[in-house]
């Protein structure tokens, strides 16, 4: 303790807890696949309306299945975190 603080040691965030860091990895991998064009493109509006566009697109074509597995993995996700004492996990 110096100076009256008393400093506590948290785990950093933890992207195992929110699964929707993976769909955004699928919607990414997606958007590589199928609009590398937009990656390229300068005009900021444009793109803009464009990039929405495809996002979404990309998440109409995930399966409703990936999501089914996500929201059961989680029991399995906060037992993995919890015996990781908040740090890295397989997810």
């Amino acid at each position: 303790m110096k100076q009256g603080v008393i400093l506590k040691e948290i785990p950093p965030y933890s992207p195992d807890l929110n699964p929707i860091e993976h769909v955004w990895s699928l919607i990414k991998n997606l958007l590589h696949k199928l609009y590398p064009f937009l990656f390229k493109l300068k005009d900021e509006e444009g793109v803009k309306r464009q990039l929405q566009d495809a996002v979404i697109h990309c998440w109409e074509l995930l399966s409703p299945d990936i999501f089914q597995r996500l929201a059961e993995s989680m029991v399995d996700r906060v037992q993995a975190v919890i015996e990781a004492e908040g740090w890295y996990t397989k997810y």
